[in-house]
């Protein structure tokens, strides 16, 4: 399904024939696509009516290789736009790494929307000025790099230690996404909508009145001790440190994405 918005036309794949379960939006990282999730969907047709997004500039979704086209407003907006096109007052969100930092940027300008959110491996911004002007000097030095050889980035990438964790299966497809992306879209992306330039949303966080589960791999000790330190700012969150698993929970431990889900819907809002 594509869905025109803005200057992006977004790719969006419905995984049941009808939406009689509560819908449940997956937003993806950096460099993936929709189909890093294809694993979880048969157990999450259980409980819900699945919804994988291929964000901007990223997959089969359309978006010029402009930096303005990926700012936080604009993606927020245009996400918020095409959630509402499903018909339904209330559904829940998912978000992996660079999709988890969009789903709560998305939740603190639309928290009215959420019946329930869920976070993995994630922060909600930056707030020391000097920790953001490194950032963007270090996003800077990999848009440069993405654009002058895109092949030895993404084999750089592939073997950062908190991927040591991946299954090799897993570890292909992510290689096989990442191939197939437009380097130029890879590199505004990192200048729009990286880390350093992101609004930093952890405030606005307390003031969330939802369900909210925070998911790490205990053996990403950095993002264990950020979420941690965002559990503390959202007085109905959960955090949920997952052995055996690194960054990507829901390749390494998949069955404890499904299951902090299922948990999530039943505490949702207005089920």
């Amino acid at each position: 399904m594509i869905f025109p918005s803005g200057a992006s036309r977004y790719h969006a794949t419905l995984h049941t024939k009808s939406i009689r379960k509560p819908l449940l939006f997956m937003l993806h990282g950096f460099m993936g696509s929709g189909k890093v999730f294809s694993h979880l969907i048969p157990d999450l047709i259980k409980s819900f009516t699945p919804v994988t997004i291929d964000l901007a500039g990223h997959g089969s979704t359309y978006t010029p290789a402009d930096p303005v086209q990926f700012k936080t407003e604009l993606q927020t907006a245009q996400l918020h736009s095409l959630f509402r096109r499903f018909g339904t007052e209330k559904y829940y969100l998912y978000g992996y790494s660079m999709g988890g930092r969009l789903a709560l940027q998305y939740a603190a300008r639309y928290p009215g929307q959420l019946s329930g959110l869920c976070i993995e491996s994630a922060h909600c911004g930056i707030e020391s000025e000097d920790e953001r002007a490194k950032r963007v000097e270090t996003d800077s030095g990999r848009a440069l790099l993405l654009q002058e050889n895109y092949n030895r980035f993404i084999t750089e990438w592939a073997r950062l230690p908190l991927f040591s964790f991946t299954p090799e299966p897993f570890k292909k497809l992510y290689l096989q996404i990442a191939a197939a992306q437009n380097p130029d879209c890879m590199a505004v992306s990192l200048r729009g909508f990286g880390a350093g330039v992101m609004p930093a949303m952890c405030e606005k966080l307390m003031a969330l009145n939802l369900p909210l589960f925070y998911l790490a791999g205990e053996a990403d000790k950095k993002y264990v001790q950020v979420m941690k330190e965002m559990k503390e700012c959202t007085p109905l969150s959960e955090l949920i440190t997952v052995g055996g698993a690194g960054h990507r929970v829901h390749t390494d431990r998949p069955e404890s994405v499904i299951q902090a889900l299922r948990q999530l819907k039943e505490s949702g809002v207005n089920n």
